[in-house]
């Protein structure tokens, strides 16, 4: 499925709500006011770190959402080298994590003195969560500008983790590795609510609790006496938006920290093999890939050619497709849902 794209950037005909110029021009390029709205939101942000780090608490200033990716990875870096935080890093193994990015992890953590965890939660629930998400409506379309459905799954085990630990550490920050065109501006700092989040999930976790079952809810859910016990809510900081830096000064400022690109993903990602997958399944359905939205934000902010980004788009290893049904034990009938192409049945 292929449509047209805008001249400027790389987003598609197809990105719900485009409308272009006569010269090819997308509506997202004409909005100059949202770049200066967003450079003031940028500004304000950083206040706010400035005086939330003020503070410090001990044993960990916060938590880190680390992917083995190189933007968590820089994420990392900044929190210890530039704004001196103690930080508890962790990883949510989600069974399709390339083995270079194991690697790198356990690199990048060492070579900052950073302590670490891995959670790895079962496989078997994993697999139903993913294969329904590609399969089912359970995110709303408006949902999915930003994240492909199987990607927004995990993140939001993740972001869920990220909490948990941070009360059970008393840690008043959370840390994410998320540029501008990832999350909008305002969501650069703000304060955790996670029974507000909790509400504004239910429609789409009901959903997933009807197709998976009721052990999402121990993905998905924190519960109401460590919430009630454990003081204020952290703070979730994304401080890779704070910084103006492009791919390859991020990749070359963690290489010095023993990072290397995995050579078994996709070009919009540098840690998991799902990934392809993910957009396979986003792009045959809406028309256009889930990381149109950041590329070409990245690109009006002169920190990408449209080459580059195009380059990244269309990196897609899709022989990997067949195994990665495989691995998510998907039926005939759900590979021809999902326009898989054949490969040998689960065992």
């Amino acid at each position: 499925m292929s449509s047209a794209r805008c001249t400027r950037c790389v987003l598609s005909s197809s990105f719900p709500g485009l409308t272009f110029d006569g010269e090819g021009v997308c509506s997202f390029c004409r909005g100059e006011l949202m770049l200066t709205s967003e450079e003031s939101a940028v500004e304000h942000a950083r206040r706010q770190v400035e005086q939330l780090f003020a503070v410090r608490t001990r044993p960990y200033d916060a938590v880190l959402c680390n992917s083995g990716g190189k933007d968590s990875s820089y994420t990392l870096k900044l929190a210890v080298e530039k704004y001196g935080l103690r930080v508890l890093s962790f990883t949510l193994d989600n069974g399709f994590i390339s083995p270079k990015a194991f690697e790198n992890i356990r690199c990048v953590v060492d070579a900052l003195g950073v302590d670490h965890l891995t959670v790895r939660p079962s496989m078997q629930i994993l697999r139903r969560i993913f294969k329904a998400a590609a399969l089912l409506p359970i995110y709303r379309d408006k949902t999915l500008t930003r994240i492909s459905a199987g990607c927004n799954a995990c993140i939001s085990i993740v972001n869920t983790t990220g909490l948990r630990l941070a009360l059970e550490k008393s840690a008043p920050f959370i840390l994410a590795g998320f540029t501008l065109g990832q999350i909008p501006a305002n969501a650069i700092v703000y304060r955790n609510n996670f029974r507000f989040l909790a509400e504004s999930r239910e429609e789409s976790l009901g959903r997933l609790r009807a197709a998976v079952g009721r052990e999402v809810d121990e993905y998905y859910g924190i519960g109401d006496s460590l919430l009630d016990r454990a003081g204020p809510s952290p703070h979730n900081v994304n401080l890779l938006c704070l910084e103006r830096v492009t791919d390859e000064e991020i990749v070359q400022a963690v290489q010095v920290l023993g990072w290397q690109r995995p050579k078994d993903v996709d070009g919009c990602s540098s840690n998991c093999q799902l990934n392809t997958f993910n957009n396979h399944v986003h792009q045959r359905r809406f028309g256009y890939s889930p990381y149109e939205l950041e590329l070409s934000h990245l690109i009006r902010k002169g920190l990408m050619s449209r080459e580059e980004a195009l380059e990244k788009i269309a990196d897609q290893p899709l022989e990997q497709l067949a195994a990665i049904a495989s691995r998510l034990e998907l039926s005939p009938p759900e590979r021809v849902a999902l326009w898989i192409p054949p490969g040998r049945p689960p065992a």
